[in-house]
């Protein structure tokens, strides 16, 4: 919603320099990706930037956009606000001024976990764990660390979402977490959380 936007626009914004009024060839692609009707065009402009290399979130976007059919209607609506939120905010604190890219990154990351939470990412894991199951099905996803975040995120809705992502994660890895490369780390540190 607009007050969920709002509310994070203003909450990273302080987190941010002051802006000046010219437009950085990030921001020019966000604008111009927000005006297409598919939200995950936005970040490709995370991806193909040269100063930014941001990877992980078009992925997990269209991961689950091209399997929205097979979510419940609370699902298919979380999958379109949280996008879409994230998408926003993207838009709204994205300027030429914001050249650090671990900042980005960082926000990046922040913003998605706020976006999943406000539009109920517990009941959207609670009645659609064989869709989600399908659209974290890969290694591509699960090894960014937007993927990451969005486990990390759910894990804190209680013991019941963090059984069901327990049950999925061993699914996937048919019960080997090695499966991932040694680079994901935080992967298998999470998978040893869940059993808490």
């Amino acid at each position: 919603s607009r007050g969920v936007r709002a509310y994070l626009v203003d909450r990273v914004s302080s987190r941010l320099p002051h802006r000046r009024s010219d437009i950085s060839p990030l921001q020019e692609c966000i604008h111009a990706e927000a005006e297409v009707e598919n939200v995950c065009d936005v970040f490709l402009c995370l991806e193909v930037d040269d100063t930014c290399l941001i990877t992980g979130m078009y992925d997990l976007c269209w991961s689950f956009v091209r399997n929205a059919d097979n979510f419940s209607e609370s699902g298919q609506e979380w999958i379109e606000g949280s996008f879409s939120c994230i998408a926003a905010t993207l838009q709204q604190i994205v300027g030429p001024d914001l050249e650090d890219c671990t900042r980005l990154g960082s926000l990046v990351l922040t913003i998605e976990e706020e976006c999943f939470s406000n539009y109920g990412i517990c009941q959207m894991v609670r009645y659609n764990p064989g869709p989600l199951k399908t659209s974290l099905a890969t290694a591509d996803v699960m090894s960014q660390k937007t993927g990451q975040q969005l486990l990390q995120t759910a894990m804190q809705c209680g013991r019941t979402v963090r059984f069901i992502l327990h049950r999925m994660l061993r699914d996937i890895l048919g019960g080997n977490p090695a499966l991932f490369s040694g680079h994901d780390l935080r992967m298998l540190s999470l998978m040893r959380s869940f059993g808490k």
